[in-house]
Parts: C-alpha cells; sequence; structure tokens
C-alpha cells in the first residue's frame, strides 16, 4: 500500500510537472521533461524486468529524492519563463544552419584528419589492440587528441541541422566518421550523448517530430551502440570468437547499464545513504580548475562506494542518477542550491537559443536536455567534457558573429 501512495504521488508530480513546461515553454522538449521523461520510461522498464533476471527490489521511497528535485528544478524553468513571457510573444526556436555549411564541412574534415594519422600510428606502435579499453585510453582521453575529440563532438551536433532533403550526404557521412572516431574511445556515453543531443536539435527546430518510430530508432540505437562496444573490446580487442557466452554476457550488461543508476540510487536510500557527503564533487570541474592552477589535489568524481544490484551475477555499480548523486554528496540544504544552479543553467541557455537563433547556441542547448536524458544514470556535471562543449559552440557563434560583422561592413 505504501509504494502505490509513492508512486501515485510521482505519477501526478510528473504529469503536472511536464504538462506545466509545455504550457510555459510552449514544447514539451524542456530541460526538465527531457530529464523527467526518460527516467519514468527507465524506471517502468525496471520495474517490468522478470525476477529471473536476478535484480533487487527498486525502493519505493527513494522517488522522494526525484520528487523534491522535480519541484525544486520547476523554480527556475517558471521564472525564467515568467519573466521571458512578460516581455516577449511565445518562445519558439526556429531552424537555423551554420552561416557557410561547406566552409563547416571542411573544417570538420579538418579535424578528423589527424585521427585518421593518430589510428594508423598507434596500430604500427601500439601494444594494444584496437577496440580495447587500454588502446582506447591511449587514443583520445587525455591531451591533445582528448580535447580535439571533445571539438568533433561538439561539431557533431551541429552537423544534425545540416541534414535536409537534398542535404543528407556529406553531414551524415561526417556524424559517421565522428561517431566511429568517439566508439574506439570505447566510453559509451560520450558516443551516445552528442548523437542523442543531434536528435534533440532536429525536435526543437520542428525538423524531426517524436513518434514511436523515432523513440523505437534511439532506443534501438542505443542497444546497438553498447552491443557493438563490448563485440569490438572482445572480438577485435582481445580475439575471442563470438559464443553464446558472449551473448550472453553482453545481454547482461545492458540490462545493468538500463538498471544501474535507478537501482544504485534505490540501495542507497534502503541503506540510509552510505556516501560522505562532499560538495566539492558537484562542481568537481570549476574546483579542479583552480587546483590546476593552485596545485592543489584534484577533486575526483568517482563514487568509491558500490552496491550489487544483481543476485544473479553479482554485478555492482556506484551510480546514483543525477539526483541521488547530488542528495548524497550534499550537506544540508545544498542540494537545492545545487539544483537551483544547474536549472538556471540550463533554461539561461534555452532563451539564449531562443533569443539568439544560431544554431550553435541551440546545439548547446539540446547538448544540456541530452545530458539531463542521461539524468536516470548518472549526474554528468562533474565532467569537463559536459563544460567544454558548450565553450567551444560559444567560440563559434562568436566566430560567426564576427564573420557577419565583416561582410556588412563590407557591403
Amino acid at each position: 500500500m505504501t509504494d502505490i501512495i509513492f508512486f501515485g504521488s510521482f505519477i501526478l508530480e510528473v504529469i503536472l510537472l511536464t504538462m506545466a513546461e509545455k504550457k510555459l515553454w510552449g514544447t514539451w522538449y524542456t530541460p526538465l521533461n527531457c530529464l523527467v521523461l526518460p527516467f519514468c520510461a527507465v524506471l517502468l522498464v525496471i520495474l517490468t524486468m522478470p525476477s529471473s533476471l536476478g535484480f533487487v527490489h527498486f525502493y519505493a521511497p527513494s522517488l522522494l529524492i526525484w520528487m523534491g528535485g522535480m519541484i525544486v528544478m520547476a523554480i527556475p524553468s517558471w521564472a525564467l519563463a515568467a519573466g521571458y513571457r512578460k516581455y516577449h510573444s511565445e518562445p519558439k526556436i526556429a531552424a537555423s544552419t551554420p552561416k557557410n555549411e561547406n566552409l563547416f564541412y571542411i573544417f570538420c574534415t579538418l579535424l578528423i584528419i589527424p585521427f585518421l594519422f593518430r589510428i594508423r600510428g598507434l596500430m604500427s606502435s601500439s601494444l594494444n589492440m584496437i577496440g580495447s579499453d587500454e588502446f582506447g585510453e591511449e587514443f583520445a582521453v587525455y591531451g591533445f587528441f582528448g580535447h580535439l575529440l571533445i571539438l568533433l563532438l561538439g561539431c557533431s551536433i551541429v552537423l544534425f541541422s545540416c541534414i535536409r532533403k537534398g542535404n543528407r550526404i556529406i553531414p551524415v557521412l561526417l556524424i559517421l566518421a565522428i561517431t566511429m572516431i568517439a566508439f574506439l574511445n570505447q566510453v559509451k556515453s560520450w558516443v551516445m550523448i552528442p548523437l542523442m543531443a543531434g536528435m534533440v536539435l532536429c525536435l526543437l527546430t520542428e525538423k524531426m517530430h517524436l513518434s514511436v518510430k523515432v523513440v523505437s530508432i534511439i532506443a534501438v540505437s542505443g542497444i546497438v551502440l553498447f552491443m557493438g562496444s563490448y563485440f569490438v573490446m572482445f572480438i577485435v580487442g582481445n580475439g575471442v570468437e563470438y559464443n553464446e557466452h558472449m551473448g550472453k554476457y553482453v545481454l547482461e550488461h545492458i540490462y545493468h547499464y538500463i538498471a544501474s543508476g535507478i537501482l544504485g540510487m534505490s540501495e542507497d536510500v534502503r541503506k540510509g545513504i552510505v556516501e560522505q557527503p562532499n560538495p566539492d564533487v558537484l562542481f568537481a570541474p570549476f574546483i579542479n580548475a583552480v587546483h590546476a592552477i593552485t596545485g592543489d589535489p584534484y577533486v575526483s568524481a568517482i563514487n568509491p562506494h558500490y552496491f550489487e544490484i544483481n543476485t544473479n551475477n553479482g554485478l555492482q555499480d556506484n551510480v546514483r542518477t543525477i539526483f541521488g548523486t547530488i542528495y548524497a554528496n550534499s550537506i544540508g540544504g545544498f542540494w537545492i542550491f545545487t539544483v537551483i544552479v544547474i536549472s538556471s543553467m540550463v533554461y539561461l541557455v534555452r532563451i539564449w537559443a531562443i533569443q539568439s537563433q544560431s544554431v550553435y547556441i541551440v546545439a548547446m542547448d539540446a547538448w544540456f536536455c541530452a545530458l539531463l536524458a542521461m539524468g536516470w544514470f548518472e549526474y554528468y556535471f562533474f565532467h569537463v567534457t559536459t563544460f567544454e562543449i558548450p565553450i567551444f559552440l560559444i567560440l563559434l557563434y562568436a566566430l560567426s558573429h564576427v564573420s557577419v560583422r565583416r561582410k556588412e561592413a563590407v557591403c
């Protein structure tokens, strides 16, 4: 009976908040909706998983963390929407593309070329096989190539805006090339999230409309990328022949990946929150930037506390969803402050996207929405990549403005 009360209250809150977002912003694709609706979908999958898979039972009271987090996140949304509508008409993002698409294609190609030489060089000199985690770390995790890959991921989001009837081949080929480069890095999230951001960009600009077909494509694409990552690691990286045990292993890890964030939060709440609060983790990119100058130790965002969430295979996880991680690392009401900061940031970017109608700012908006759409898994705002891509997109926006002003001056 208690579980029914928790689930009923949660569903009612989700319905009210998502409808309010649609009314205030004129679209279903708001940051809060992009956060909440995927969480609901994944939660439904977890609740309907057969007990034979061995996953622990979901602890319904853990939903209180999300119920509180959603309300707090809605406050800046409502305030900024009310403020915007006081002086402007209904907010709407129009479709736009880079000012000079051909030049942008050349720019993307120039960023891709160094990776071709990088792959060739590592294949001839590296002791690690292509497809292995070790090869991925050597390939483009740190240093020059790590930052270059981040620039490419930002470009891949913008390239989605260039796809239209009569102009599909070049942008699609460039997106595939960038995806394959990211794929070799063996970090699944940074392969999927930019692709999701590209799709969100298309939804925001009405180049694409959400349907069962689109949702199915997104879900199947995610599973294929996930499975492909493991098959490349085993077959190419370790030279293992495919067999039924490998297939079972991959499927188990897909289920585990889907369930880990929500069940990790569930187990953490069930056990009374085992983490020692560390607010620095929530703003790690900014604190570490300062520590890089001062020489102080970097803040690690890796959660050292693992929970077993599957009794069949003993698989463990250390992720807690976005609100679970915020709550576990907060002291007192600091979680409220953190959620308000994040919500204010993403909704101010939404207003900037509406006002500027620039593809680069819309891409940044879509990037944050895609990160939030993965909130059922983890809190992504403690990664440098989360902010490095927006900085790059802002630079492209500034450069595009400079070029436009120069043309106007010449005319």
